[in-house]
């Protein structure tokens, strides 16, 4: 009795429809933020179109500060340094945690202009090289 069972269950397995191949599974969020450079920057969003003063703000690990700043840069689409600031700590840098900052960066022009806003971390470990975020703005005429 206990063979036919067995048998019938496995002509039964054979029968059935084939299992869907396995689909790609995203990485989870952790495993995103993980690889994130510890940046949110809340203003401006990529896209943005933006006049000046162009104010940059969100929060960043301390470990990107060196003396409550690290800095910022607005270049030109051909690469050319429009404005460079600092962007400075809102609080306490001297943690791991989030740090509010905010920095202000000065700039004219007379037409709309593609350009890529650059946050830099200060003082990276000996050797390394400072983690960068770009976001793409267009930046407008007042």
């Amino acid at each position: 009795m206990r063979l036919t069972a067995l048998i019938l269950a496995f002509a039964l397995g054979a029968c059935s429809p084939p299992a869907p191949p396995p689909q790609a599974r995203e990485p989870a969020p952790s495993a995103a933020i993980a690889e994130a450079p510890g940046v949110n920057v809340t203003a401006p969003l990529a896209g943005a179109r933006v006049t000046g003063p162009l104010i940059v703000e969100g929060d960043a690990g301390g470990d990107w500060y060196f003396e409550a700043q690290f800095p910022l840069a607005l270049r030109a689409a051909d690469g050319t340094m429009l404005a460079e600031a600092p962007a400075r700590a809102q609080s306490d840098w001297m943690t791991e945690a989030p740090v509010p900052f905010r920095g202000e960066l000065n700039f004219r022009v007379t037409q709309d202009t593609p350009a890529t806003l650059v946050l830099q971390e200060d003082m990276p470990g000996e050797g390394a090289t400072p983690r960068e975020i770009t976001i793409p703005v267009v930046l407008v005429p007042r």
